[in-house]
């Protein structure tokens, strides 16, 4: 049996970010992932790009690896929101808010395996790849010694791993999650995101766009090399169709509903998609097991901002276990994981529920709300105050924000 104080259930971002969190506060890691992060099956570091938030690249600088992601990475200078075939629109500019960039986008299967070069030079954090979690004892009345034990497996032998808690960061079908007896909620946009890269005619000059068409928001992010990273959010009786268009038909049709901000549209890459669909738990923890990342919360990426509220959420909880090791708290306690639970509730509550309610606006035909959306575009374009507040949103810093959103490195 192997001792630890945090294991980690699943290396993708999410647990691999917390990992190296986590490390900093001088805690025994065991990191468990049943695939190996270099291999290009991968499922953890897939060929999608995320856009870092402002506050999501400051926990990465707390942490002292930016410097290496940021090579791979690509500023957003503006964001462009438009509405196809109607009038409203808005403009963001990072030079309006005293910032360098809005964001960073990242391609997750070059970031990916970044983070585990730093976690296996990382000297308190041990990983367990390939292993899967098999078994849990997550029953506070059965618990020994304050502790949860976790069964791991490898095919060939298993180990017991003990640990004060269990996070749980193996994605939106969280094994560990049924094994800890929690439910999930599963509400269906009835949409699939198309996601492939494409170059274009004209630089992007690190601007990126949010365009609401009649088949779903699309939205183009800036990588390196003048490529962008696509996000196409098509509704089910097309996902087929265009799935299986020849390039030239796709890039025509991407073409019309994106327009010619671009110019011409000349080449696109692989695609691939998933379905859409709000994933929320019916409790964040259980006993000692404490979700993160899409295990804790799967949102629809037309704001982008699933993987930034799960990078606020280790902030969060590195700033509540650091005050935990001077109190002489159990990081694994009831009373601690509701205190944690209760301090992330409200930006839980504000991210999914504006999430949410824009699917829902930008992806209805009925007139009345056509035109009541792109008055509210046209009026949040002129209004100052209102576009601060959606820019510090979507940089992260609304609310209550933890110490490394802030940039402050805190040992």
């Amino acid at each position: 049996m192997k001792k630890f104080d945090i294991i980690i259930a699943g290396g993708g971002m999410a647990g691999a970010t917390a990992a190296l969190t986590m490390a900093q506060l001088g805690l025994k890691i065991a990191l468990v992932e049943p695939i190996e992060p270099e291999l290009e099956t991968s499922p953890s570091f897939d060929q999608r790009a995320v856009a870092l938030s402002a506050a999501s690249i400051n926990i990465y600088k707390t942490l002292g690896i930016w410097q290496r992601i940021q090579p791979l990475a690509c500023p957003i200078n503006n964001i462009h929101v438009s509405d196809q075939g109607h009038f409203g629109f808005t403009r963001l500019n990072a030079a309006d808010y005293g910032v360098d960039a809005l964001g960073q986008v990242i391609p997750l299967d070059q970031t990916g395996p970044v983070l585990w070069q730093v976690i296996r030079q990382t000297g308190n954090i041990k990983t367990f790849c390939p292993f899967n979690i098999v078994g849990i004892d997550s029953i506070p009345s059965q618990q020994k010694n304050s502790q949860i034990e976790v069964q791991i497996s490898d095919q060939q032998n298993q180990q017991t791993l003990t640990a004060k808690l269990l996070l749980a960061a193996d994605g939106t079908f969280s094994s560990t999650a049924k094994m800890a007896g929690i439910n999930m909620t599963r509400d269906s946009y009835n949409q699939h995101a198309v996601i492939a890269n494409i170059s274009t005619e004209l630089a992007h000059n690190n601007r990126a766009f949010e365009r609401f068409t009649k088949q779903g928001p699309l939205a183009l992010l800036p990588l390196t090399r003048n490529r962008m990273s696509l996000v196409w959010c098509q509704n089910e009786q097309n996902i087929n169709s265009t799935m299986n268009d020849p390039d030239m038909d796709f890039i025509e049709k991407l073409q019309s509903a994106f327009g010619y901000r671009l110019g011409q549209i000349t080449k696109v890459g692989e695609r691939n998609q998933y379905p859409l669909a709000l994933h929320i738990p019916e409790q964040a923890f259980n006993g000692r097991v404490l979700l993160l990342g899409n295990s804790a919360h799967t949102l629809h990426p037309i704001a982008g901002q699933g993987f930034n509220i799960g990078l606020r959420d280790i902030a969060a909880l590195f700033d509540q276990v650091q005050r935990a090791q001077v109190d002489g708290e159990d990081i694994g306690s009831q009373p601690f994981l509701e205190r944690y639970v209760a301090q992330r509730q409200p930006d839980w509550k504000q991210t999914i529920t504006a999430t949410d309610s824009l699917v829902r606006l930008f992806s209805n035909d009925f007139l009345p709300l056509i035109i009541a959306r792109n008055k509210a575009l046209c009026v949040l374009n002129k209004i100052p105050f209102a576009k601060q507040k959606l820019a510090m949103a979507a940089m992260g810093f609304s609310g209550d924000s933890a110490q490394q959103t802030r940039g402050i490195k805190t040992n």
